[in-house]
Parts: structure tokens; C-alpha cells; sequence
């Protein structure tokens, strides 16, 4: 691989050996307002980094306040578009930063979340590219977060595909797409998208043995880890339910 700036930020977010990924967004805030595992976010923040995700994903605001003796075995991603559920409509974003803004800030990857199905789809998409392009310029990686409205993912695995597909002909170095409820249908996503797929972690569970499960069963499909928030932060142990993730995506003997 080329020794470019890209190739190092993107290197960073991999595990060394196992070549796959543990994320965790804690973007949600700015959508859903101070959730719980979020809302004292110094204290939280610092026990969510002692768990070593490879990254974490967030807006400007919380990224400034990671503090850098925290932060030593975990990557940083800027998220670059926002909504409110506040709208009603918290599913369509607009780009609230730019790549130039992420470099300042040290991050090693953007990110960018696209919803297809609503009427600004294509505004949305639009958006990927032009970050897109801006990470050319810049050398630095992208990730794009697929959602379709209003569709359930195991019964439409067929539309989590085109839309992973989509962000990935638009530039995107990773995507994050939701799991689709079994690994013959998911192994379709990961098949049809040239760029590393992880999967979305979605709504907080009841059973962290499903949570595992569901994992085991994309990395079975071919996905290259997984980004997982809210079942994370609103488990009774983070660092416990993170040392799990890490157990499951980094091991060498995966089969």
C-alpha cells in the first residue's frame, strides 16, 4: 500500500492483526438530546475510552473535549452532517463541518450520513460527494453511515445493498450499514460493496448474548466490524460489553 496520508489515517482505524474494526458513534446527542450513556459525557466519555474502541465517531463539540491522555489507543472520526428529531425529521442532515475543519481537529477519518428514501436523498448524496471530494484533496478517509426510511432492514435487505453500494461508487472508504437480520442476507450487502462494510449496531437491545450473536453472524458474512453506539453505552458495563466486541471482532482464529 501506498505510504500516503490516506493509507496512514485509514491504518489506524484497523485492528494490526485482525484487520477489522470496532467503532462506536456517540454522535447521537445532536439528534436525540442528552440520551442516557451520553449525558454526562466528560465522566462517560473517559470509561468509553478505557474500553479502546479503534475510533469513536462525534460532532466538533464533544471531539474538543477528549482528553489526549484518553484518547492514546483510540482514532477519531469527524461527523460532518446533523438533525434533530426535534424537526420531526431527524433523518434528514445537512453537513454542519468540512474536511479542512477535521484535519485542524486531528481527526482520522469523516463521516457522513446518508438516508435514502425521503425526498432529500439526492440532497444528501450530493453532500457525500462534495465531502468526498474534499477528502481527496485532503488525504483523508470517509465513512458513510446508509439508512433507508421506514423500511425494515431484514425484510428489504435488497434496498441496504443498493444503498451501500451507492455511497461506495461516491467515494466512500467504509460503510456503516444496518444488519439485516441473518448473514445469508447481510453476506448480499458486504458482496455488492466494493468498500469495507461494519455493521450498525441500531437500537439499544435487551439481550447482549443476541447483540454478540447478530455480530458473529456479520463477521460470518463478510463485514469488516462493526459500529456500535447506544447497546454499548446504555449496557450496565461499557467497558465489559466493549471488551466482548474486541473478543469477537479481533479474533485470529475467526471463522
Amino acid at each position: 500500500m501506498e505510504a500516503t496520508g490516506r493509507n496512514r489515517r485509514l491504518r489506524r482505524l484497523w485492528g494490526s492483526v485482525s484487520g477489522r474494526t470496532v467503532l462506536m458513534p456517540i454522535d447521537q446527542p445532536v439528534t436525540m438530546g442528552p440520551i442516557t450513556g451520553l449525558d454526562a459525557i466528560d465522566t462517560q466519555l473517559t470509561r468509553l475510552l478505557a474500553g479502546a474502541p479503534n475510533a469513536i465517531i462525534g460532532h466538533r463539540g464533544v471531539l474538543r473535549r477528549v482528553p489526549a491522555e484518553a484518547a492514546r489507543a483510540t482514532s477519531v472520526i469527524m461527523h460532518l452532517s446533523a438533525g434533530t428529531a426535534l424537526s420531526g425529521r431527524g433523518h434528514v442532515k445537512k453537513l454542519t463541518g468540512d474536511v479542512a475543519e477535521a484535519v485542524q481537529l486531528g481527526a482520522d477519518a469523516v463521516s457522513v450520513q446518508v438516508t435514502f428514501g425521503v425526498p432529500e436523498e439526492t440532497d444528501m448524496l450530493h453532500d457525500l460527494a462534495q465531502v468526498a471530494a474534499g477528502c481527496a484533496r485532503w488525504g483523508m478517509p470517509l465513512l458513510a453511515m446508509v439508512y433507508v426510511a421506514g423500511v425494515d432492514p431484514a425484510h428489504a435487505p435488497e434496498k441496504i445493498a443498493h444503498g451501500a453500494r451507492a455511497v461506495a461508487e461516491l467515494g466512500s472508504d467504509i460503510v456503516k450499514a444496518p444488519y439485516t437480520g441473518c448473514a445469508d442476507s447481510f453476506a448480499t450487502v458486504v458482496a455488492g460493496c466494493f468498500a469495507p462494510v461494519v455493521m450498525a449496531g441500531g437500537e439499544p437491545s435487551d439481550s447482549w448474548e443476541d447483540v454478540l450473536l447478530d455480530v458473529k453472524d456479520a463477521l460470518s458474512a463478510g463485514a469488516a466490524g462493526v459500529c456500535i453506539g447506544r447497546k454499548v453505552q446504555q449496557h450496565r458495563a461499557p467497558d465489559e460489553a466493549l471488551a466482548d466486541l474486541h473478543a469477537l471482532v479481533h479474533a485470529t482464529n475467526f471463522g
